[in-house]
């Protein structure tokens, strides 16, 4: 009798507490704490943003949370919980609140991403999670941006 291969479909999962900030220009840094169940691993990931005037950064989330989920996928995740401490982005992308029509196409190119994943959830992490990684990325972003004359 003839064996026959089975494939077993391994979902590689991740929990990630992700920080980020851009310069006026909309380059930004996000940096991602990357826990699995064998070990944990902070990522840099680059990302840009059209600065919006008046959303309060939002953009520069969206953009953000788009890069690093982009950047798990490439590695094999398929299911990811993401947190950020950016409370109208989390709420935005889990479809709580209406998105201004200025961020509908950043909107959109995110959500593409997310739906990559077999399970994709992105939440409001607490400060103790994030601080430490928002704090990393806007001093990068200090340092690489000239003075002001």
């Amino acid at each position: 009798m003839p064996q026959t291969a089975t494939t077993t479909a391994r979902h590689r999962s991740a929990d990630v507490a992700v920080g980020y900030a851009a310069d006026r220009t909309g380059n930004g840094i996000a940096y991602a704490a990357v826990a699995t169940g064998t070990g944990r691993a902070v990522v840099k990931v680059p990302f840009s943003a059209v600065p919006l005037p008046a959303l309060d950064g939002r953009e520069q989330g969206y953009a953000a949370i788009g890069a690093v989920g982009a950047y798990l996928r490439g590695r094999g995740f398929t299911r990811v919980r993401i947190r950020l401490g950016d409370e109208l982005v989390a709420d935005d992308l889990n479809n709580r609140r209406p998105v201004p029509p200025a961020l509908g196409m950043a909107y959109v190119r995110t959500r593409c991403v997310l739906h990559g994943f077999a399970v994709a959830r992105v939440e409001r992490g607490e400060p103790i999670e994030t601080h430490d990684l928002e704090t990393r990325a806007r001093a990068e972003i200090a340092l690489r941006t000239p003075a002001a004359a």
